[in-house]
């Protein structure tokens, strides 16, 4: 039975794992769209495009409010994997998080 828990809780600390991965990349490429949107906004000003400074504001704006979504699904899935480790019992946790296999990740919306 113990052998059983110690692979249920190996199968679900990878899961919670690949999830933390997937969102720091998330993270990682919404900073970036940040950078671009940032970068064309300055551009644009410095040429006198107002109708452009204005869509870059825009779209500098929508990138900043995904990067701080990504970040805070990132800070979860990262609590979800260190909390196990500071309770009595992070066997029977992690053991939990495999069913997270089983779960399909929510489908990508455009950005």
């Amino acid at each position: 039975m113990r052998a059983l828990l110690f692979v249920l809780a190996i199968l679900g600390f990878a899961a919670v794992a690949r999830r933390v991965a997937r969102a720091l990349l998330r993270l990682l490429r919404r900073g970036l769209d940040r950078v671009v949107a940032g970068e064309t906004a300055a551009v644009r000003a410095r040429r006198g495009d107002l109708t452009g400074l204005t869509d870059a504001s825009v779209r500098e704006g929508r990138a900043r409010r995904a990067q701080f979504a990504s970040l805070g699904i990132f800070s979860f899935w990262v609590l979800l994997i260190i909390a196990p480790a500071l309770t009595p019992w992070p066997l029977a946790l992690y053991a939990t998080y495999s069913v997270l296999w089983l779960v399909p990740r929510p489908s990508a919306r455009p950005s």
